[in-house]
């Protein structure tokens, strides 16, 4: 009598193992894609409430009527200890440029922002804030 496994067996259970990292495969990758999605927004949700801050700080928005959009760079809020670095966008995996990158808010009054947006600083219309003004 012989010890062993036969090929039959041993490819039996590379079968079975391979039907189930079929199934599990795009289980975990959904996962992971999910998380990272989850990650972006709470890092933008951080954003702007940085940037609502600094709006809130040294925006005159007491003069201001309607809607307008007001402008801040990611350095700007860096500077004033709003934000760490580095700062990272989790889909893409790339650090943001904080010279060259924005976030722009809505104004709609009574001291609240609604929408906001991240993106590159010449995309943007808007009023740029800079601290002190």
């Amino acid at each position: 009598m012989k010890n062993g496994f036969t090929l039959v067996e041993l490819l039996g259970v590379i079968v079975i193992l391979g039907i189930l990292a079929v199934i599990a495969f795009p289980t975990i990758i959904n996962q992971i894609t999910s998380a990272r999605k989850e990650i972006n927004d709470s890092s933008n949700l951080l954003i702007f409430d940085a940037a609502e801050n600094y709006f809130l700080e040294y925006a005159n928005l007491s003069e201001e009527t309607g809607q307008k959009y007001y402008c801040v760079t990611l350095e700007q809020l860096v500077d004033e200890g709003l934000l760490n670095e580095p700062l990272k966008d989790a889909e893409t995996e790339k650090e943001y440029d904080i010279t060259k990158t924005s976030v722009r808010m809505k104004y709609e009054g009574g001291s609240k922002f609604g929408e906001g947006e991240i993106g590159p600083t010449t995309t943007f219309s808007c009023i740029k804030m800079e601290a002190g003004d």
